[in-house]
């Protein structure tokens, strides 16, 4: 009789179709939220690059806005003529150091025609008419 008693309908909630679109819809889902978490670290990574950026042009600012106010003195004009072009005042005098490196490598137009065939006769032929001079 319990057997009667018992109610025989079909729940289709636990089937076994069911499962497997339910299991499917999480996967979906799941597959979905590693997706946005990947999304979400690039964009962290990326806001930490743009704010480094960020602080590195306000560094910049402040180093262009402090040589503007030197500029806007002489002595700042002074200075930074100085350092570009290596000037002096009337009444200074400058040294220059020259390197034994760099030495080698400054060609003087004289030697350099001395050293030569056609530098060879130059030279007899300014001698000779300075001769008959």
């Amino acid at each position: 009789m319990a057997e009667f008693n018992r109610k025989n309908t079909y729940n289709f909630w636990h089937s076994p179709l069911a499962l497997i679109v339910l299991f499917c819809i999480l996967a979906l889902f799941s597959y979905n939220i590693i997706g946005l978490i990947e999304k979400g670290n690039e964009t962290a990574r990326k806001k930490e690059l743009i704010l480094a950026n960020i602080e590195s042009l306000r560094k910049r600012e402040a180093s262009i806005t402090s040589d503007i106010n030197k500029l806007k003195t002489d002595e700042g004009v002074e200075e930074t003529i100085r350092e570009k072009y290596q000037v002096a005042k009337e009444g200074e005098k400058m040294v220059v150091i020259i390197d034994p490196e760099n030495q080698n490598t400054i060609v003087d137009k004289d030697i350099v025609n001395n050293h030569s065939f056609l530098g060879w006769i130059k030279k007899h032929l300014k001698s000779i008419i300075e001769m008959r001079d």
